[in-house]
């Protein structure tokens, strides 16, 4: 643990050490009360338990800025307190740290660092604009049912290089770990370099290339390796539309008994800036999955990804598909064929009044799990959030929830309503020095 804090340390004073002697700084603190209503405490099929949650959480947005480069951390304490069951009361922490530096004109090392402690099983329930604006950000698809606490940490440091108008290379490291108190849920570590280059050999061509390898450390289960390589040709249509044609291969090898495999997945696909405000990614194919003692498989493989800017709104959509490894949640079910959909938008509805809905759709088979085991699950949200002083807001959210799957023991339905008032300064504080 140390080791980690020490590392996320040396990256803060790395981009910040020269920022005092120039710098634009802004600090803006905060606190929100809030009370959660959920009809399903325990996320039970059966025997539900009604509980109410108040939170009292003190948080602050810090930004310093200089000519070359630039660091900003978001931390949200809170303290949960549960009113039947107060054994549960709990602090949780959540954390983003990103930072930046401009070794040069063209090169630049970037920081990130995603940190949540928190005992509530649900920790992400709007998907959309994570994977679209933050897809660095961690998400546990798998289902967490248990009210003990757990942590998890997502750092990573890259170093990028544009070496002509549209040609780049790219190189970095993420480091995940997952700790539990409470053994049903196993504690784990991936390590992760990672390389892509972009290059165009004429105007109108290019290729991209990427790799990657994981290291994937368990207390229990068997450790793992993943090694994955793709490769895509470009074609340049129109300063605003790229078609590709993608074909990416993947190794997986257990230190164990478990089964390894491995995957090739084949796509065809555009990115395309339909205007200055919209923008929309797309990409189809077929993958197909070849392990070492059981059948093959194929199944069709996606990706999509769409951002609309309105004057008074955004709309995200999201979606995937296809087989994917291990991954960093809370189960250990290895390799499975997913496919996932996720949409979100918010509207100012007045000056002071503003409105928010998203909805997600997963499913999941997991292939090496005994018995067969297919898990899905639907999440649904509703948020009105209202002004009322330049220094205060009110805001209320519903959210639903709901799993279907194979064992009866991880299906279950909630709806929660959270109400909550927020204080804040007209303004943030802003600070500078030359």
């Amino acid at each position: 643990m140390k080791s980690r804090i020490f590392f996320i340390a040396a990256c803060t004073l790395f981009l910040t050490t020269s920022i005092t002697f120039g710098y634009e700084a802004t600090f803006e603190p905060s606190i929100s009360v809030g009370t959660e209503y959920t009809d399903n405490l325990f996320l039970a099929d059966r025997n539900k338990e009604s509980e109410y949650i108040t939170t009292i959480s003190p948080s602050f947005k810090a930004e310093i800025l200089g000519k070359n480069k630039g660091a900003k951390i978001l931390y949200t304490p809170s303290y949960a307190m549960y009113d039947e069951y107060d054994e549960l009361d709990e602090w949780r922490h959540r954390a983003r740290l990103s930072g930046w530096v401009e070794l040069s004109k063209n090169t630049r090392i970037n920081v990130n660092d995603y940190f949540l402690y928190t005992e509530d099983p649900l920790s992400v329930a709007d998907i959309a604009p994570v994977r679209v604006d933050d897809p660095d950000e961690s998400i546990d698809t798998t289902l967490r049912k248990s009210r003990r606490t757990y942590y998890r940490n997502t750092a990573i440091v890259n170093l990028s290089h544009q070496f002509g108008e549209f040609d780049s290379f790219n190189i970095g490291y993420r480091h995940y770990f997952l700790e539990n108190d409470i053994s049903i849920y196993e504690d784990k570590e991936t390590h992760n370099p990672f390389m892509d280059l972009t290059y165009w050999f004429t105007y109108q061509w290019g290729f991209g290339i990427q790799g990657s390898y994981t290291k994937g450390l368990y207390d229990e289960s068997d450790d793992y390796d993943f090694t994955a390589a793709s490769a895509r040709l470009i074609r340049k249509f129109s300063k605003l539309l790229n078609g590709f044609v993608r074909f990416g291969y993947g190794t997986l090898d257990y230190d164990g008994n478990s089964e390894d495999a491995e995957g090739y997945d084949l796509k065809i696909g555009f990115d395309y800036t339909i205007s200055k405000d919209t923008y929309m990614s797309f990409a189809a194919g077929y993958a197909w999955l070849d392990r070492d003692r059981s059948d093959s498989e194929s199944a069709p493989s996606a990706n999509v990804k769409l951002i609309k800017t309105f004057k008074k709104g955004k709309i995200y959509l999201t979606g995937s598909g296809g087989y994917k490894e291990p991954s960093d949640g809370a189960e250990t079910l290895g390799v499975r064929e997913f496919y996932e959909a996720g949409t979100s938008a918010t509207y100012q509805l007045t000056r002071y009044f503003s409105g928010n809905a998203f909805a997600s759709y997963r499913y999941d088979d997991y292939l090496e799990y005994t018995p067969e085991r297919v898990d899905k699950t639907t999440k649904a949200g509703l948020g009105l959030n209202l002004q009322v002083l330049k220094w205060m807001t009110l805001g209320l959210d519903y959210t639903y929830r709901t799993v279907d799957s194979d064992r009866d023991l991880e299906e279950y339905d909630e709806n929660s309503v959270f109400f909550s008032i927020s204080l804040f300064p007209s303004r943030p504080f802003r600070t500078s020095r030359y």
